[in-house]
């Protein structure tokens, strides 16, 4: 007969809050340690919150790119499989060759809560990364962030380094910094109360303000009648001097997010004194479809090079 030892409650029946560092396995691939579904927060009544990683075989500590997936808000995964349309399996390659660490993260979707929950996760996986960089040999001084489409919204909605306590929450590992030293956001939402206003007629995803779109399902409200939340809930409306360098990169025919939300957002930056860019790729819609996907990554790859501080000892 097998005895099972009580339980002490509370203390035995409380799993620690996020994943430890020191206990993981990775799978060697090549020159590259791979983790996958590493619990970053744990949140009572809703699902673990997974991230994936890969880390290079460098000589140092390296500089880690953290890429957010887009999906309306609604939908989505970390996971980075061909055919993928938003090019992350290019462009994470790409990092690696150039020894960049990469992790790929989860966040709440707005059917499980709305914004800014979806900050607050994204702003936890930060701070675990940070923790954990250096019994991962990564750089915790040298992080980026990276999304496209909403993804492109909560990255840049990370870049402007925000500490306000409702945006920075207290999901997972809480202490260690959320900041990032550079910001990419591909044809990210920036501010949602004009999204309508700035949609291209005849196309079907003109409807930004109505009580079942993507951006009203993320802020809890039809935009149209909460404005102000829309407009929280919006990167643009929280840039400062503390912001990091951002990339923008958006197509001018862009069907879903119009190219001026980009270009809005440049405009502040360039107020607010912060270092940007803006690449309008001519004649691409939403994904880059109909853009030069290779020269897009390049230009990418070369913006976070100059911002993650590369010296020749790191390649």
């Amino acid at each position: 007969m097998t005895i099972k030892t009580p339980l002490r409650l509370p203390l035995d029946a409380i799993p620690p809050a996020f994943a430890d560092p020191g206990a993981l396995t990775p799978v060697e691939a090549g020159d590259v340690r791979r983790y996958r579904d590493v619990e970053y927060a744990r949140l009572d009544g809703y699902r673990p919150l997974l991230l994936d990683l890969c880390i290079p075989s460098t000589h140092g500590l390296s500089p880690l790119v953290v890429l957010i997936h887009g999906g309306a808000w609604l939908g989505g995964s970390k996971n980075i499989e061909p055919p993928d349309i938003a090019d992350f399996g290019v462009l994470q390659s790409r990092l690696l060759e150039e020894g960049i660490a990469v992790a790929s993260i989860q966040y709440r979707l707005s059917c499980e809560a709305t914004f800014p929950a979806q900050l607050h996760d994204v702003k936890a996986a930060i701070r675990w990364l940070r923790n954990a960089a250096p019994a991962l040999g990564i750089d915790p001084e040298r992080i980026a962030s990276l999304g496209a489409s909403a993804g492109g919204h909560l990255a840049v909605f990370l870049g402007t380094n925000t500490t306000a306590t409702d945006l920075e929450g207290t999901v997972g590992l809480t202490g260690p910094s959320s900041a990032v030293c550079a910001s990419v956001g591909w044809y990210p939402p920036t501010r949602l109360d004009t999204m309508e206003a700035e949609s291209m007629p005849g196309t079907p995803f003109t409807a930004h303000s109505a009580p079942n779109s993507p951006e009203s399902r993320l802020i809890g409200h039809a935009v149209s009648e909460r404005p102000d939340l829309a407009r929280h809930a919006s990167p643009i409306s929280h840039v400062s001097g503390a912001t990091a360098p951002t990339l923008l990169v958006h197509g001018t025919l862009d069907q879903v997010v119009p190219h001026e939300q980009s270009v809005a957002h440049h405009g502040v930056l360039d107020e607010a004194g912060v270092p940007n860019r803006l690449e309008l790729v001519e004649g691409a819609d939403h994904g880059f479809f109909g853009g030069d996907v290779d020269a897009i990554v390049e230009t990418t790859v070369a913006f976070l090079r100059e911002h993650l501080s590369f010296t020749k000892e790191d390649s």
